[in-house]
This record gives C-alpha cells, structure tokens and sequence, in this order.
C-alpha cells in the first residue's frame, strides 16, 4: 500500500515543477528551487528522487503509459484521442508544462511521434484523390503531426481558454474532417 503522505510529497514536487516551468526552462529549475516551490526541504525531495531528471523520467514514464492507453483504448479514432488527450492535458498542468516550450524534449518527442503515426493511417489521404509515394506520406504526417502539436503548445501558453471538446473539433475541422 502507498503511503498517503509520500503520494501528497509527490504531488507537491509535480505541481512545483509545473509552476517553475511556467517561467523558466526546464535547465533553469533546480532541486532547491523545486523543494522551496513545494515547500518542503531539500532532504524530503531527495527522499524520492535522486534529482529533477529522475523525478522527470518517472513522470514522463506514466505519461507515455497513460498516453499509449488512450491510443490503444480508441485504436484510430482520431476524434476520441484528441479529446481524450486535451481532456488530460487540461487535468495534468505538469503535463501541459512539459509540452509547453519550457518543456522536455522527450514529452514532446513522444506525442508528435503518436500524432505521426495516428495522421499516418489515413489524414493525409483527404488532401489528394492521388496516388503518394512513401516519402509524401511520411512528410504529410510529419507536418500535420506538427501543426497538431503546434496548436497544442498555443492552447497551452494562451492559458487553455478553449474547451478540449472546441480544440478538438478545431482540429478536426483544420484537418478537413
């Protein structure tokens, strides 16, 4: 069983990392600056983590899981996955300062790659009756996986004014569906 106060630790080191990236780069946070946010003291933050990348690489790791989830739980239904994840976005403020521009590399890499390979199955196609060749199909992708994940960073630095169910049907509509 977890203990209830090693759990709240944990969430406050998260939403204090959340609220650094809001201002500063991910290489301008450090472990004080993380244990003063979170109000708690540099021995407590090291109780749970070696350092931030560590915290960060534990973070990231139920991201990818929970993000894979909704990919496979929905398998090509692009409408449900977007929801579902501007949903989580909207939820996980640590999330959405990953993927903002102060974010991780990592994060970021990992959901353009999911969008990639969603568009890839049959976005493109809705832009030309015409045959492609492999190489069109993978620029195709890569540039509405961008555009995607462009718009997302947006929504996010704008402060998540619009609802998840209005992103996602605004890029739906982008993506002539």
């Amino acid at each position: 069983m977890t203990d209830p106060r090693k759990q709240q630790t944990k969430k406050a080191i998260e939403k204090a990392m959340a609220d650094l990236l809001k201002d500063h780069s991910f290489n301008e946070v450090t472990t004080v600056k993380l244990a003063q946010t979170a109000r708690i003291s540099r021995s407590s933050f090291y109780t749970h983590y070696k350092d931030k990348y560590e915290m960060i690489e534990a973070y990231q790791q139920r991201m990818f899981a929970n993000i894979e989830y909704i990919f496979d739980k929905h398998k090509l239904d692009k409408e449900a996955i977007i929801l579902e994840v501007f949903d989580y976005l909207n939820r996980e403020d640590l999330f959405a300062a990953l993927l903002s521009q102060n974010g991780t590399r990592e994060i970021q890499i990992f959901l353009r790659h999911k969008l990639r390979l969603l568009l890839s199955h049959d976005l493109q196609n809705r832009f030309s009756k015409e045959e492609k060749t492999a190489i069109e199909d993978l620029y195709t992708s890569v540039y509405l996986s961008h555009a995607i994940f462009g718009a997302c960073q947006t929504w996010i630095a704008r402060g998540k004014k619009e609802s998840p169910a209005e992103m996602t049907q605004l890029l739906l509509k982008l993506l002539g569906k």
